[in-house]
């Protein structure tokens, strides 16, 4: 899979284009991957990873790279020799700074990447012990079925968001709101419970409001002080229509003083941040 960067001024990087070139200087340099490493104090896979256009060099190898090579920076991030070709330092440094951008998105694919598989060994050992603790007491899946069933719905409504970050919000609440009655379901089945009523009408009205603190910092993404401010003043009536559910099943009062004060820090947190946003575009 070829992997671009593309510039400002519609310069294009190919990171798999500097990779063979990287490979063909160690080459022709009779040097193998672990030469090339050992150079750079860095292991010989992450040499490989250059060279197959899986990563790239972290911004502060490039200088060292271009050195052991006789070749400039400009001419490592282009992917092949310039010669006497003229670059301009305006365009040198649109490039690493391009490349800086790119060489820390590969970081953090990777930290997400590992910490997806981090998250989902955790969960998998969840169930293992889970099965292995209620068949060693009760011979039969009884009691373990709950926290798997729970589990797995943990597992797939936040691994998007783990694996791909930012992105991921949106498949998260696409699962999250197409799993979230059938999980209920399953639990009111494995509980003997009528959880059903009350459990429907809360996911509901969570679901609801998460898609539209969602759709709020979609429309306001430049100004996420006052999207801020905005969620956190939807969540008074969405708690008011809570305790509204609550009120007529339980018998409970819809408003108290807990709820009052709670109320009052929401409004005044969200004032503060209105101000701070007004005082920053101010003084701009």
């Amino acid at each position: 899979m070829m992997i671009y960067l593309i510039s400002r001024k519609g310069f294009i990087m190919d990171i798999e284009k500097m990779g063979k070139f990287i490979s063909e200087l160690r080459k022709s340099n009779q040097m193998t991957q672990k030469d090339l490493a050992a150079k750079l104090n860095i292991s010989d896979k992450a040499v490989s990873k250059w060279e197959r256009g899986l990563s790239c060099p972290d911004i502060s190898l490039l200088s060292p790279i271009a050195d052991i090579f006789s070749i400039t920076t400009n001419e490592l991030l282009n992917g092949e020799r310039i010669g006497t070709e003229a670059v301009s330092v305006e365009v040198g440094v649109v490039n690493a700074l391009k490349y800086a951008d790119k060489a820390a998105g590969f970081k953090t694919q990777s930290f997400q990447n590992i910490f997806a598989i981090a998250f989902s060994i955790m969960l998998l050992l969840g169930i293992i012990v889970c099965s292995i603790v209620d068949l060693a007491i009760s011979n039969s899946f009884t009691w373990s079925l709950i926290p798997i069933s729970a589990i797995v719905f943990a597992w797939c409504s936040f691994f998007p968001v783990i694996k791909y970050g930012v992105k991921g919000i949106t498949g998260s609440l696409i699962v999250l709101s197409a799993l979230i009655i059938p999980y209920l379901i399953v639990q009111n089945s494995l509980i003997d419970a009528q959880i059903l009523p009350i459990g429907i009408r809360m996911s509901v009205v969570a679901i609801v409001f998460m898609w539209t603190v969602f759709v709020v910092f979609k429309v306001l993404k430049s100004k996420k002080l006052i999207a801020s401010a905005v969620s956190l003043l939807l969540a008074i009536p969405v708690s008011l229509l809570i305790n509204l559910i609550l009120s007529r099943i339980t018998g409970e009062p819809m408003f108290d003083v807990w709820d009052a004060m709670s109320f009052s820090i929401i409004v005044v947190v969200a004032g503060v941040l209105l101000f701070i946003d007004y005082c920053k575009r101010n003084r701009a």
